[in-house]
């Protein structure tokens, strides 16, 4: 069952992933169309509509871990690699290298339809696009216990509380317009429609172990919500309770959810050549339906096997023999983090992930083609918050190109990044990246962190320049 669980999971994942409204690396870019994502007060140089599907393509994983934090060189002939459970790899080696909270985030954002265009003195944008958001927290402890087992002082102590992995998908359609109502201000919002396709969360509220010579005390308390169209929990009544033995694919289809969410924006020139701005987005929820939910809530103590028979010719060897204690306490530890149904068809919102961007640009009195600057970025989801302060340098040498090059330091870890805009009258091409790796592993994974990005797009400008 548990396996089935994490199949669930991995498929949301793959299928539906996505976190950021649009590439950071281009937010200071007069010539990217999609710097409304990042804040609606933006307006773009010329009306556009763009490539089905390629019109932006966002694909984003971010961890404050790598594959030197679980790989390492092995000092057994004949192997190049081993991994850090290798008694020849020290605990603090390995453990050094996690934080008390350790992330992994996986995110895909796909616009399958855009476009933009001047209404009156404003401008108007149009996006149909798929996103959501797939996002763990595995406590330090969780790895300790994996390397160290018990401790040699004879009492260990794990404190797993707040794990948890959330998954959500759904479809946006957004309607925004901006425009200038003073000579140096110029606000936006945006309205979204949102369709709920997919949410799943685990969670464990409380999740302990007390592990002794003489008593392994073990107590969980969690929950998972599950609305997956076709997905369902199958079930089996144990001591009363609907025990959940597997997960079906046999449930009628509909979908999960919906909901309203807004962006809003605004930019101000403090003076020639010094611009400030800041956005709030995805200000809003998604009421998800038809949720399936189930709880594991358990004590469990074990003080030692009694009584353990090794003449195979005892009448009682069948219940004591040290095999069938041994099968006895996996049970009953497997008990304690079973699932029970506790409601199907439930409803429930759920708040967005709302990002604050707060930006400064200055451009160079010698020089109007080149500015420098800052962008923070906090994305605000309780325990799974994240932010971001990334440093820009932005070169337009020419009317049809631009380019940009920026340093972050956020939740996990420092990033490079850089986007490369190419956008004469009727083209749009545009490739950039906010994070990526630049020493990998011969399995094409991040050494010290697994953190990479890469957004590309293809749109088609039309008409003449118009005064922003």
């Amino acid at each position: 069952m548990k396996r089935h669980i994490i199949i669930l999971l991995m498929f949301v994942a793959a299928c539906f992933t996505a976190n950021a409204q649009g590439l950071r690396s281009g937010y200071f870019l007069e010539g990217n169309y999609y710097r409304h994502q990042l804040n609606p007060a933006f307006g773009n140089e010329r009306a556009f509509f763009s490539f089905p599907a390629l019109g932006n393509m966002n694909i984003d994983v971010q961890s404050n871990m790598g594959i030197s934090t679980f790989l390492y060189k092995s000092t057994t002939p004949g192997y190049d690699l081993t991994t850090f459970l290798d008694p020849n790899v020290s605990a603090s080696e390995f453990l050094d290298k996690l934080k008390d909270i350790n992330r992994i985030g996986v995110n895909v954002n796909m616009q399958i339809l855009s476009a933009g265009f001047k209404v009156k003195k404003g401008y108007m944008t149009i996006d149909l696009g798929i996103k959501s958001n797939v996002s763990s927290r595995l406590p330090k402890d969780f790895f300790s216990l994996f390397k160290n087992g018990m401790d040699d002082s004879g009492v260990t102590q794990c404190d797993f509380n707040n794990l948890s992995v959330s998954a959500n998908a759904y479809a946006e359609i957004g309607v925004g317009y901006s425009m200038r109502v003073l000579d140096n201000l110029r606000v936006g919002a945006k309205l979204k429609f949102l369709i709920g396709g997919a949410y799943a969360q685990m969670t464990y509220d409380k999740l302990t172990m007390k592990l002794s010579d003489e008593q392994w005390d073990i107590t969980a308390d969690g929950h998972l919500d599950m609305a997956v169209p076709t997905m369902g929990f199958e079930t089996e009544l144990e001591n009363g309770r609907s025990k959940v033995s597997d997960v079906s694919t046999d449930d009628p289809f509909s979908l999960s959810g919906g909901g309203f969410a807004i962006d809003l924006g605004a930019t101000y020139k403090v003076f020639d050549g010094l611009e400030i701005s800041a956005a709030i987005l995805d200000l809003g929820f998604i009421k998800w339906k038809g949720i399936n939910r189930a709880v594991s809530g358990g004590n469990y103590t074990f003080d030692g096997f009694n009584d353990i028979q090794t003449d195979k010719d005892s009448p009682d060897y069948e219940d004591n023999s040290i095999d069938n204690q041994l099968d006895n306490l996996g049970e009953d530890i497997k008990d304690v983090f079973l699932l029970y149904e506790e409601g199907t068809g439930i409803g429930k919102a759920k708040a967005l992930a709302a990002t604050l961007n707060i930006g400064a640009e200055y451009t160079m009195p010698f020089y109007d083609k080149l500015s420098a600057g800052f962008l923070s970025s906090t994305r605000i989801a309780g325990k799974m918050s994240t932010s971001e302060g990334r440093f820009y340098a932005n070169l337009s040498p020419v009317s049809v190109l631009d380019l940009s090059v920026s340093y972050a330091i956020s939740s996990y870890g420092s990033n490079f990044g850089w986007m490369i805009n190419l956008h004469p009258r009727g083209f749009n091409l545009f490739i950039g990246s906010d994070s990526q790796f630049f020493k990998i592993s011969p399995q094409f994974g991040g050494i010290k962190r697994m953190n990479t990005n890469v957004s590309m797009g293809i749109n088609f400008p039309i008409g003449r320049k118009l005064s922003m």
